[in-house]
């Protein structure tokens, strides 16, 4: 893909000038936020800059053997940087308890791959026809000729980005360069069936437990053409997880054969956040936009200040209009 090369080259230039760095990701981080921010994390650490990275929400299971956690920020203490980069968000609200970042800096630069990005950022490199932000990250990293600082461990997070928001480079997305992307991390050393095995194949029982609670509970619509699933707060209580532990439920739905949109909603205290996937032409992203949120024709979501059973209805009427009575 083509770059802005003037871009790429102020992004380092500012990097390089700054002494107090922020890296951030969306809330409820997923494989690629946490992939491409700590990616970018490992480039930038032997600068002996300081360096603060943010995440609303807790490490899924499957990701922590790879993250060392007592890295993150906590809380947000108010502190003022030189520069915030954002990787895999397309809005300031995403950025949840940490969005006061923003103008908490002198320079701000995002990098994301979301067709609904809003480019709110003093520099913006948003794709919208790649594969991930991990890969889009990996294309800035060459383009900037620092391929030779890609170490072991940073082809390992661009990896799990790619891996993960490909759906085991399965999804539309997933172009040939993809895949050459893919191989040149290879060549650094990564073990990715090991990786697959950590993110794919580890499930604790309790998790398991969650996880059919949920798609025992699948309600399908408009000759199940629509199929919607639940985590509760009372499942995630009950089995002691974390509802980012609570993965590929909206995936699950979506392999059942009638299926053309498939919907999770996830259950907080004073909320409802919505997950859409599309397995045919229906754009998804649409419906999130309507309600403040973003995402691509085939996986987009959006949050809600309703019920569960609200929000299911608000669903329903919504795809009534694509697949009628």
């Amino acid at each position: 893909m083509k770059l802005n090369q003037n871009d790429v080259k102020e992004i380092f230039e500012i990097i390089d000038k700054s002494n107090d760095i922020c890296i951030a990701g969306h809330k409820g981080p997923d494989g690629d936020c946490i992939g491409s921010v700590m990616a970018l994390y490992e480039l930038l650490k032997p600068t002996k800059k300081k360096i603060t990275v943010c995440f609303d929400g807790s490490i899924p299971y499957n990701y922590k053997s790879f993250v060392d956690e007592d890295i993150l920020a906590k809380e947000y203490d108010g502190s003022k940087y030189d520069v915030v980069i954002v990787l895999d968000c397309s809005d300031v609200e995403r950025l949840g308890k940490y969005k006061d970042i923003l103008i908490n800096t002198k320079k701000t630069i995002c990098i994301d791959h979301h067709k609904t990005n809003m480019k709110f950022a003093d520099i913006n490199i948003i794709n919208a026809d790649i594969s991930s932000t991990g890969e889009l990250l990996y294309n800035i990293i060459l383009s900037a000729g620092k391929d030779k600082d890609i170490t072991k461990k940073i082809a390992e997070f661009i990896y799990i980005a790619i891996l993960t928001d490909t759906g085991k480079f399965s999804y539309s997305s997933t172009s040939s360069n993809t895949h050459k992307v893919a191989s040149n991390l290879m060549e650094k050393g990564i073990n990715v069936s090991e990786i697959d095995n950590i993110i794919f194949n580890s499930k604790p029982s309790n998790v398991v437990k969650a996880y059919i609670d949920c798609i025992s509970g699948i309600n399908l619509f408009f000759e199940s053409k629509l199929g919607i699933a639940s985590i509760t707060q009372k499942t995630i209580i009950e089995n002691s997880v974390e509802m980012g532990d609570v993965a590929g439920v909206v995936e699950f739905i979506r392999e059942i054969k009638e299926v053309e949109v498939s919907c999770v909603l996830k259950e907080h205290k004073n909320s409802t956040k919505v997950s859409l996937r599309s397995k045919n032409n229906i754009d998804v992203s649409e419906v999130s936009l309507k309600y403040s949120g973003g995402g691509h024709a085939k996986a987009a979501g959006f949050e809600i200040s309703k019920d569960v059973e609200t929000t299911k209805e608000i669903i329903i009427n919504e795809f009534r209009k694509y697949f009628g009575e």
